[in-house]
Parts: C-alpha cells; sequence; structure tokens
C-alpha cells in the first residue's frame, strides 16, 4: 500500500525555530529517506514552495486568488513522503521518525 505523510507547519505551541536548528532537522530528514530507501519503502519526496498566494481553479473554471496556499487554514502542508509499506501501522512508525518540531499525516493512497 502507498502511503502519503504530509508535513505539516510546526506546532504552534512549540517555540519558533532558530536558524541553529534547521542542521539537525535536515540531518533527520535525510536519516529518515535513507533508511527508507535502504529498505526499499522510498517512493518520493518533496518540499513545497512558502508561497505567498495561491490561485485556485473552480469547478467552473473560475479562478480565485488568495493571499497564502490555504483559505481558513491554520496549518500549511509543507511537504510530504510518498512511502510504500504493508500497514497504516507501519506508516505511522515511518512519520514518528521525522522531526518532533512538525505535525504529519499518514493518508493512504488511493490509486485512480
Amino acid at each position: 500500500m502507498k502511503f502519503m505523510l504530509l508535513i505539516m507547519n510546526g506546532d504552534p505551541d512549540n517555540p519558533p525555530l532558530k536558524e541553529t536548528d534547521y542542521p539537525a532537522i535536515f540531518a533527520q530528514f535525510q536519516k529518515v529517506t535513507a533508511d527508507l530507501q535502504a529498505q526499499g519503502k522510498f517512493l518520493h519526496s518533496a518540499r513545497l514552495r512558502p508561497e505567498v498566494r495561491t490561485v485556485r481553479v473552480g469547478r467552473d473554471g473560475s479562478r480565485t486568488v488568495t493571499d497564502g496556499p490555504f483559505l481558513e487554514t491554520r496549518e500549511m502542508v509543507g511537504g510530504y513522503f510518498m512511502i510504500e509499506c504493508p500497514s497504516e501501522a507501519e506508516a505511522l512508525e515511518w512519520a514518528k521518525k521525522l522531526p518532533p518540531f512538525f505535525n504529519f499525516q499518514a493518508r493512504q493512497v488511493w490509486e485512480m
């Protein structure tokens, strides 16, 4: 089964990140990526650009420009990992290995 681990912005109860925090966070992402690759479970991952505006296209083709990537939300998706594993429980275990500053969602992919 394929799962997408959505990387959400940091927990608002945590203190803001300092510039000195980033090397350890990136190292942890790199380690998880290497471990997933070594076990043949890694499919893809990417960061999303922190856009200041987003264009949404409606079903009728209309376009709406907003001042952020998501309407009426406090959390923003900052990136994702696409992994393949036999169960949701294992996907959640992988999510727990990612940097604790972020919140994660593990969502099973519905292939179309």
